[in-house]
């Protein structure tokens, strides 16, 4: 079991990538609240911050760069979907 306690990083960033691509195709309610998807998709991308902390502390070089870099690729996206969703947010409550 210890050998595969240095891929928990690249396991959380894809386990974190499946609950987005499911969050993003799965709720798409008309009258849904969008305060609650930018805190699902915020503490998405907190928990890409998490795995990224966790990549960059591990001691396995492939594990350290596989992990920044799919880490960085799913972060990039998710704030910025999570910006418009604040965006459409504040629009439709002025």
């Amino acid at each position: 079991m210890k050998q595969y306690k240095e891929f928990h990083p690249i396991i959380l960033t894809l386990a974190l990538f499946f609950v987005a691509l499911v969050i993003f195709f799965v709720v798409r309610f008309p009258n849904i609240n969008l305060w609650m998807l930018i805190f699902l998709y915020a503490f998405i991308d907190i928990g890409f911050i998490v795995a990224f902390i966790l990549g960059v502390k591990s001691k396995n070089r492939t594990v350290k760069v596989v992990s920044i870099f799919s880490n960085i690729a799913c972060m990039i996206p998710t704030s910025i979907w999570l910006f418009l969703l604040l965006l459409a947010n504040g629009i439709s409550e002025s």
